[in-house]
């Protein structure tokens, strides 16, 4: 490889030196004639940019490729037209050289010899046809690159040639506004006669006058002013050619302007002046001109900065000066109170400050948040400006509008010469901030060690000055700082503080795994048993945490092995509760009594069963604990282990003499736990120790029946194989044949039915399995019922029979189903429905009034009525009653409970029933405890995560299935979408919903216009809402969702929405759209022709990804946080560990430790020249 690159090189530099015999000799040698070097350059490439025709003439003969490139586009006809050799140019062109092949950045051998001001080469180019007007990749033409470099006598030739005068780039620069800006006086000339407009601007509204004296050009400053062009022209941001030609000091431009009548007051959108730009940018020079000529010295910016605030601020000394001479305020604050010397202190510009003392500027005067410049200069560690306000008498008593005086700001950042300077000067030094940090408590919160050392040496009041804070001695031991806690024990401080929660140092440090802090507080005397607020002891807290050398370290310092927090936990249960092992033994060496329990009765065995730690397990049982001690609802450690699925300790348990029989409080075995859980094997092991499949519990629930509800068949089958009784009944007459139909699991209705179950049994309301069946939509299961000889005849207590159910539900397969094998089975039957039961009977939804009971007050109302928590029987529910006048809204009513019945699916809101008789009608449904859809969002935002797409995907799925049975919503906003207590979006609010297959045509178009298609409130031949406008509608609550707005914004109203709507004008894409795919998955649900919108079912599967990807970014963010062995907050500090007790049954979380102080004061906003003008 690296020989043929040397042959490369050798050709290609003897085409660029004009060695003729090498290149012959070379290509005779049989080196390949378009051969490349590392920059793309071929030997002919190489010919005509340095202009040697002989070889580009050969080379072009033995055949070399005329339009290769190098690696920046160039072709050999751009090399020659940039370099200006005209003849190979002649030769190129005449031989198909690519007249109008361009480089990558769009440049044509036009442009680039207009550009070099090669006029042979423009004039040859033209005459074989390159396009005079062609623009490169940003806009230029050649006639642009002409002027802007000056090139007088090619523009002239273009310009004869009608070249387009004011033919602009992409922002806007016309070839007159370039020459402008170059101060190229003769094109400018030359291109207004040919008629390029004096007015022309570019993108951001710059004229040529401005570009003109933004550069300093006065003569062409001169020519557009002859010309009567306006010097108050202002670009988009308010800037005139004055405050250019200031802001960049030039001072010629600026005079003449002036001469000129320049209005030298003139602001620019954000305030600024000529002034202000000139002492922000220290042309000193400029400002004394501006002043001469009477620039108001104290006019400041929106932001509030006047020029003497800018000069102070960047230290410009000489324009400060000036600007004082001539009057300027020098105690004039910004819009954040801030003075010239509290700036220039703040950025430690001594010189500055002091001038502005000699000239009597105010020493202590605070800015907005009360910070003096004393207190700026130390907050920011600036020494000499420190030393020369205190030699100048500021107070050193002063403190902010948070209590934070100079020593406590200097503390707090760690500013150790400063802290002492002020303490050589008197500063307090156990002054106390608003929330009670001390100069030396804020400096131990930041690990400030010289700080801390050279306050102690000052006699710093070593305990904190509130109890809201930590104190300093808390604070190290916390952090694990040895040397730092024992020099504030031999200070003298206390060891038995608390903090917030009442825990001690002893208690942080020994849970932090500190082990030599912890002895060295134990010697100073801390209390070994101090209890918290909840009672946790040192060594509870150190058990919980697993730290065994701390564990071991109390225990040799005698703490208490046995006692509890306020809970009844000791430190072996919650050891064993996180299968810390070692920690386990240790204390029960040191006498921990095994079989103590919790107020709710658990032990440390049901804990560590619980957990499935078997290891713990062991060692209790080995030190005595009893294996059928009960613990909370008389569970035994083994069905602790059960209901947590962990096999392993279930047969460690039974091996160790566990009782397989026990009954907890419910009356449920360990059987019952088992199939709840779906544990084969664990059910197996039960039936190995004689396990009674028939056992019921207190609410009549046998194994058999709990496994048939739960689809678990494999345990069904178990069961029935050791004797299960197939036929017994639940407390309301339900059998296992009952739930299993209900459920749809096949497999199971199998079973039972082989095995004898009564297939026509029915419940206390006269339901059938074959009903339960058809009322889940399962058409195997009643197709196997019906084999099975089900009876279609049977009619519940509402009058309804599986058939009437199946209609009812919209569960059209199982009805074909049932009305083919009543034909089949009696050949007079009707192959239509039913006849609907007598008039007089009440819907199969209808609950009794005497069944509900509301709450005093409603948590929401509306138009329609109040909705209200409250009680149907003994479940809590929600009660949305609705005001019923007259015969149409009885109809609405009657519609909206018949619509919501049919809508049974996990993303509808459950619907219990409604009542239409008394005063007053109302429904009942199941409340969704995690509330309305936006504020769900809203706080998991808060909590840091992102669910917005894996909530719109459960709205979806639940207007699918609506539309699927011909029902349309007709109202759908994210206040219709509500959040069940697991977490699962829900639409809900069918008020204006209908059944198309029901649908009469007067449906009224009401509800929210953001949300509604526009060939729905059109006025023009509305339509009736749909199945396409629900889609719509959704588009809407999908802007909604991920904007936290609602669609189009607060500020545009209704009718303005509506006006852009009807005229098929859509919202601006919103900024919270970062992915091109979901803003174009709006545009597609929301396509005006409904013709052209997108199916929900398509909808459905881009959601479902935006959805993955946000599941898959929330768990990558999860292992990031899990690889940080602390979480940071600002500056790089530390949070306190969170602490955390196991949980299991009642046990609860510890209250969690605050972060330990304020993070550091972040420096200051201070306004630039940039931001304030």
């Amino acid at each position: 490889m690296s020989s043929e690159l040397g042959v490369a090189a050798s050709l290609i530099a003897a085409a660029g030196n004009g060695v003729f015999d090498t290149v012959k000799n070379e290509l005779d040698k049989g080196v390949d004639i378009n051969v490349v070097d590392a920059q793309g350059l071929t030997p002919l490439l190489s010919a005509a940019r340095h202009g040697h025709l002989e070889i580009a003439t050969f080379l072009l003969e033995r055949g070399a490729d005329i339009v290769m490139t190098d690696h920046e586009g160039d072709t050999p006809l751009i090399a020659a037209a940039t370099e200006g050799h005209v003849e190979i140019v002649r030769l190129l062109s005449k031989t198909g050289g690519g007249v109008e092949n361009s480089s990558q950045d769009g440049n044509t051998p036009l442009i680039r010899a207009a550009k070099n001001g090669h006029l042979e080469v423009v004039q040859l180019l033209l005459e074989y046809g390159a396009d005079i007007n062609r623009t490169n990749q940003f806009g230029s033409t050649a006639l642009l690159w002409a002027a802007d470099c000056g090139h007088i006598e090619v523009v002239k030739y273009l310009l004869e040639k009608d070249a387009a005068v004011d033919l602009a780039t992409n922002d806007g620069f016309t070839p007159f506004l370039y020459a402008a800006s170059c101060g190229h006086v003769d094109v400018m000339d030359i291109l207004l006669r040919n008629g390029a407009v004096v007015e022309n601007t570019t993108e951001d509204g710059s004229t040529a006058l401005l570009l003109a004296a933004e550069h300093g050009h006065v003569d062409a400053v001169k020519f557009m002013v002859e010309k009567g062009v306006s010097i108050e022209a202002a670009t988009n941001d308010g800037l005139t050619p004055l405050s250019c030609a200031a802001l960049n000091g030039h001072i010629g431009a600026v005079q003449y302007l002036l001469e000129q009548g320049a209005d030298i007051n003139a602001v620019t959108l954000t305030g600024g002046t000529a002034l202000n730009w000139a002492a922000g940018f220290e042309h000193v020079d400029v400002v004394r001109v501006l002043l001469e000529n009477g620039a108001t010295v104290d006019v400041a910016t929106q932001a509030g900065v006047t020029p003497l605030l800018f000069a102070a601020s960047n230290n410009h000394v000489d324009v400060m000066l000036l600007l004082l001479e001539n009057g300027a305020a020098i105690d004039g604050t910004n819009a954040k109170g801030s003075t010239a010397l509290n700036c220039a202190a703040e950025y430690g510009h001594v010189n500055v400050v002091q001038h502005l003392l000699k000239r009597g500027a105010a020493i202590d005067l605070p800015d907005a948040k009360g910070s003096t410049p004393l207190i700026c200069a130390a907050s920011f560690d600036h020494l000499e400006t420190v030393r020369l306000l205190l030699e100048n008498g500021a107070d050193i008593r002063k403190f902010d509008k948070d209590g934070y005086t100079a020593l406590n700001c200097a503390a707090r950042n760690g500013h150790a010469n400063i802290v002492q300077i002020l303490l050589e000067n008197g500063a307090d030094i156990n002054h106390a901030s608003s929330d009670g940090f001390t100069p030396l408590a804020s400096s131990v919160s930041q690990d400030h060690i010289d700080v801390i050392r050279l306050l102690l040496e000052h006699e710093a009041a070593i305990d904190a000055a509130s109890k809201e804070i930590m104190s300093p001695l808390i604070s190290a031991a916390c952090k694990g700082h040895l040397e730092l806690v024992r020099l504030l024990l031999e200070k003298g401080a206390d060891t038995e503080s608390k903090y917030e929660s009442g825990y001690t140092a002893l208690s942080y440090a020994a849970q932090n795994g500190y082990t030599e802090i912890a002895q060295a507080l134990l010697k100073s005397g801390a209390a070994i048993d101090a209890t918290s607020d909840d009672g946790s002891t040192p060594l509870l807290m150190t058990a919980l945490f697993g730290q065994l050398s701390a564990v071991r370290a109390l225990l040799d310092h005698g703490a208490s092995v046995n006692l509890p927090d306020s809970y009844g936990y000791t430190p072996l249960m919650v050891a064993a509760s996180k299968n810390h092992v070692e920690v386990v033994e240790l204390l029960l060496k040191a006498g921990a009594t095994v079989d103590t329990k919790s107020q709710s009765g658990d032990t440390a065995l049901r804990f560590a069963a619980h957990e499935g730690n078997a290891e713990c397990i062991r060692l209790l049982l080995e030190y005595g604990a009893g294996v059928n001690v009960a613990g909370s609802n008389n569970c035994s450690a083994l069905q602790g282990a059960i209901y947590s699925g962990h096999v392993k300790v279930a047969k460690l348990l039974l091996s160790r003499g566990a009782d397989s029989n026990t009954l907890d409080d419910d009356g449920d075995t360990l059987l019952h736990e088992a199939v709840l859980r779906g544990q084969l094997e664990i059910a197996r092991l039960l039936f190995e120790r004689e396990a009674d499949p028939n056992v019921s519990n207190e609410v009549g629930w046998t194994p058999l029946m709990l496994a048939s509800q739960r689809g678990h068949t494999k345990i069904a089958t178990l069961l029935v194989e050791k004797g299960a009784a197939v036929n017994s009944r639940i407390s309301d007459g339900r059998t296992a044949l009952f739930l299993a139909a209900e459920g749809g699991y096949l497999e199971i209705v199998r079973l039972l039915l082989d095995n004898n179950a009564a297939v026509n049994v029915v419940d206390d309301d006269n339901q059938t399995p074959l009903m339960k069946a058809a009322y889940g939509g399962h058409d195997e299961t009643v197709r196997l019922l019906l084999d099975n000889n089900a009876d279609v005849g049977v009619a519940n207590s509402s009058g309804f029979t599986a058939i009437d159910i199946a209609q009812r539900n919209c569960r059209y397969d199982v009805w074909v189903t049932l009305q083919e094998h009543e034909t089949t089975q009696a050949s007079s039957a009707t192959t239509t429905l039913k006849a609907a039961p007598d008039q007089h009977s009440k819907p199969d939804w209808f609950i009794p009034s005497r069944e509900v009971r509301k709450d005093q007050e409603p948590f929401t109302a509306g138009s329609f009525g109040k909705v209200y928590k409250g009680w149907w029987l003994s479940t809590r529910v929600v009660v949305k009653t609705v005001t019923v006048a007259n015969e149409k809204e009885n109809r609405t009513f009657h519609r909206e409970a018949r619509i919501w019945q049919k809508a049974r699916h996990p993303n509808i809101v459950p619907f219990f029933g409604a009542c239409d008789e008394g005063s007053t009608y109302f429904f009942v449904c199941e409340e969704a405890k995690n509330g309305k859809l936006l504020d769900y969002l809203y706080h998991a935002r808060e909590e840091g995560r992102s669910l917005v797409w894996r909530k719109l995907l459960d709205a979806a799925l639940g207007l699918h299935f609506l539309h699927e049975r011909h029902i349309v919503h007709s109202d759908l906003k994210c206040n219709q979408i509500l959040v069940s207590k697991d977490g699962v979006a829900m639409l809900t609010d069918f008020g204006l919903s209908f059944l198309t297959t029901e649908q009469s045509g007067d449906e009224e178009t009401v509800g929210a216009i953001r949300w509604k298609a526009p060939e729905v409130i059109r006025k023009d031949k509305p339509v009736t809402p749909n199945a396409q406008s629900d889609v719509y509608s959704f588009g809407m609550c999908v802007v909604e969702a991920v904007t936290c707005d609602v669609p189009w914004g607060q500020r545009v109203p209704d009718p303005v929405v509506k006006f852009h709507v009807t005229r098929q004008k859509f919202m601006p894409r919103p900024k919270a759209f970062e992915s091109d795919a979901q803003w174009e998955l709006v545009l597609g649900l929301c396509a005006f022709d409904p013709s052209e919108r997108m199916k929900l079912s398509n909808a459905i599967d881009l959601i479902r990804d935006f959805a993955e990807e946000e599941r898959f970014q929330e768990k990558l963010q999860m292992m990031r946080d899990e690889d940080d062995d602390m979480s940071e907050v600002e500056f790089g500090l530390k949070e306190t560990p969170t602490l955390k007790k196991p949980t299991m049954g009642s046990m609860r979380a510890l209250t969690k430790m605050k972060s330990l102080g304020r993070s550091i004061r972040a420096r200051r906003e201070v306004e630039s020249w940039a931001t304030a003008a």
